[in-house]
């Protein structure tokens, strides 16, 4: 009897062993599928969060591009975009509140001309209302081009004022105006005609750039500055 007893315990143990084995079995089971809940619920808000986030940059996107192209067809002149800091840093250029880089710190001129009248570069090109200031400014509509950079060897272009306005410049092409077999568009340096793209014409120290469109009628009513009188302290 005593060696059944003995027996029927180890069977008994076994049996124990076994349902507390298949118990942890169903416990990892249960976490196992309770991770895989939360991981597919955390997913889908996160997933539903980033479509939600693109969804808004998309609209916001599709607002900003309808709202420029009204504002390049109201001009010349040309207003600054709704945000003049936005394309700023899709450009790239240094942006930093009351931005005064020194390392390279020079002024040049701009002076545009359409169908036979000058028009004002506004004031404000590259800066918003909180003081942000992107190294490539305007501060007035005289067409001073303001460069305060934190690099002595970085290059600035006519191309990148024009990409920072928000305004299409190409060699046939000025806003929504076009060169054809009456209309030219024509680039000058210090009163000097260039056939140089507007991505070659580099801003530097005290250089007058002019842009001329229209036809030869319009254009023949225009004096091309050869240079700008700029302020004591520019």
């Amino acid at each position: 009897m005593a060696t059944k007893s003995k027996a029927g315990g180890g069977d008994a143990r076994a049996r124990v062993a076994q349902m507390r084995a298949a118990e942890k079995r169903r416990e990892r089971i249960r976490w196992i599928i309770t991770f895989a809940v939360v991981l597919a619920v955390v997913g889908a808000l996160a997933g539903g969060a980033v479509w939600a986030i693109n969804k808004d940059r998309r609209e916001q996107d599709e607002r900003h591009a309808k709202a420029n192209q009204a504002r390049i067809e109201a001009g010349p002149p040309w207003a600054v975009p709704d945000d003049p800091i936005h394309r700023a840093k899709e450009l790239g250029l240094d942006v930093k509140l009351g931005m005064e880089g020194d390392a390279k710190h020079i002024h040049a001129h701009l002076s545009l001309f359409v169908n036979g009248e000058q028009h004002q570069i506004p004031a404000n090109l590259g800066i918003d209302a909180a003081g942000n200031i992107a190294e490539l400014h305007t501060h007035d509509t005289r067409g001073v081009l303001h460069v305060e950079s934190f690099s002595a060897d970085k290059v600035f272009t006519l191309q990148q004022l024009f990409d920072l306005w928000e305004i299409p410049l190409s060699t046939g092409e000025l806003g929504q105006f076009k060169t054809d077999a009456t209309h030219t568009l024509k680039f000058y340096v210090d009163g000097k005609e260039v056939t140089d793209p507007p991505s070659g014409i580099t801003l530097e120290a005290h250089r007058e750039i002019a842009i001329v469109y229209g036809t030869a009628e319009d254009n023949a009513k225009i004096t091309v500055p050869e240079s700008f009188e700029f302020d004591e302290n520019e």
